[in-house]
C-alpha cells in the first residue's frame, strides 16, 4: 500500500529520529517504539524515544531500548531536520504536549485507531490493523528493512498483546500471516507468551486483589461490569500506576459480560478509566470514551473523568446504564 511506502521512504530520508508515545503506554506503544528505535539504530540514524509516563511497565523490560525511554510531558519541536514520530498515537494530545497541529513540523503518524486525526505531515494510518505493531512491519517489509530476531520479538509483542493473544475480532488472516512471518524470523511463541503473560509482580497481584474485590457487574443480563482503585492503594500495595495494566481486560473474562470499565485514580486526583468491549456490548469502548474527550479503538480505549473518587462508581453505572437507554430506548 502506498502508506506504508511513504512512511518508510519517510523514515529513510531522515537522519535523526524523536519517537513518541502515548501516557500509559502498552504492548504495542512499546513494543513498536522497541522495534523502531532498534531498526533506526542498526541503520545508523540518530534516535531518541519520549513519553509521558514516569515509569514504563516493568513486564516489558525483556524489550530492546527499554532503558533509553525518557519521561517528558512539555516537548519543544523545531523544524530543524529531525523527524518526530509518533506512534499508536491517535491524537497529538495522547502523548508529550507541544506540538502544534496547525503548523506541524516534519512529522510521521503511524497508527491504526480508527478515529486518527491525521494530525502529522505525513500519516500511515490503517484502522483495519490489528495493532501498529503489525503496521510497522508492513512499514519495515515495503522499504527492504532488516528485519533482525530481536526487531520480530518487539513486533509480535504489540501484536500478541492488542489481539488478546489473538483472540480478540481485530485479529485477521493478515495478522496470522505477519506473526507467521516474524516467527520465521526467530520469533519464539512459546517464549513470548512467557514474556508477556507471566511477569506480574506480588505489589501488581495486591492491587488486582483490591480491585477484583470491588468489582459490581450490572445492567440487562450483568452485561457491563466496573471497579475501581484508589490513589491510595498504590502505596498500601507498594505499586505503581504500571501495575493495573491488563486489568480491564480481565473484567472481560466474566461470564457475560461485554462491556467494562476500570477507573484509577491518579495522584494528582483525576480518575482515569480503561475500557474494553466486545462483540455483543450495545456501544464500543471508544465511542463511549469519545463522550468524555477520550478515545481509542472500538474494543479498547480510556478517558478521564473529573468526579471526586467516591462518586466514580455511581456516576460510572449511571453514565453506562443512560447511555444503553439511549441505544436501546424500547427496552
Amino acid at each position: 500500500m502506498m502508506i506504508y511506502d511513504r512512511a518508510s521512504d519517510t523514515l529513510r530520508d531522515n537522519d535523526t529520529w524523536v519517537i513518541f508515545t502515548h501516557r500509559k503506554s502498552d504492548g504495542d506503544a512499546l513494543g513498536s517504539a522497541a522495534a523502531l528505535f532498534e531498526a533506526g539504530t542498526n541503520a545508523g540514524k540518530s534516535v531518541s524515544w519520549f513519553s509521558p509516563d514516569a515509569k514504563l511497565p516493568e513486564g516489558y523490560s525483556y524489550l530492546p531500548h527499554f532503558d533509553d525511554f525518557q519521561t517528558c510531558t512539555d516537548f519543544t519541536f523545531s523544524d530543524d531536520g529531525t523527524l518526530y514520530v509518533f506512534l499508536d498515537c491517535a491524537t497529538e494530545v495522547r502523548s508529550v504536549s507541544g506540538y502544534d497541529v496547525n503548523n506541524p513540523v516534519n512529522s510521521l503518524n503511524i497508527d491504526h485507531h480508527e478515529d486518527n486525526s491525521l494530525y502529522a505531515r505525513v500519516n500511515c494510518v490503517d484502522g483495519l490493523a490489528s495493532s501498529t505493531c503489525e503496521m510497522l512491519y508492513r512499514v519495515f517489509n515495503a522499504g527492504k528493512w532488516d528485519i533482525t530476531t530481536t526487531i520480530a520479538e518487539a513486533l509480535y509483542t504489540g501484536i500478541f498483546t492488542d489481539t488478546g493473544g489473538f483472540t480478540f475480532s481485530n485479529t485477521s488472516q493478515s495478522t496470522h500471516n505477519t506473526a507467521g512471518k516474524l516467527i520465521a524470523l526467530g520469533v519464539s511463541p512459546a517464549t513470548m507468551a512467557d514474556r508477556i503473560s507471566q511477569n506480574k509482580c506480588i505489589a501488581d497481584m495486591k492491587i488486582w486483589a483490591k480491585v477484583l474485590e470491588r468489582v459490581k457487574v450490572f445492567g440487562d443480563g450483568n452485561i457491563f461490569a466496573a471497579s475501581y482503585v484508589f490513589a491510595d492503594d498504590f502505596t498500601q500495595c507498594g505499586a505503581d500506576l504500571t501495575g493495573t495494566e491488563g486489568l480491564s481486560q480481565m473484567l472481560m473474562t466474566l461470564r457475560g459480560v461485554k462491556f467494562a470499565a476500570v477507573a484509577t485514580q491518579h495522584p494528582d486526583g483525576n480518575i482515569r478509566l480503561s475500557i474494553r468491549s466486545r462483540d455483543g456490548s450495545p456501544f464500543g469502548a471508544g465511542e463511549f470514551a469519545r463522550l468524555y474527550g477520550g478515545g481509542g479503538h472500538h474494543k479498547a480505549a480510556g478517558c478521564t473523568f473529573n468526579y471526586p473518587v467516591n462518586e466514580v462508581m455511581s456516576r460510572l453505572e449511571a453514565e453506562i446504564i443512560k447511555y444503553h437507554e439511549l441505544h436501546n430506548p424500547h427496552q
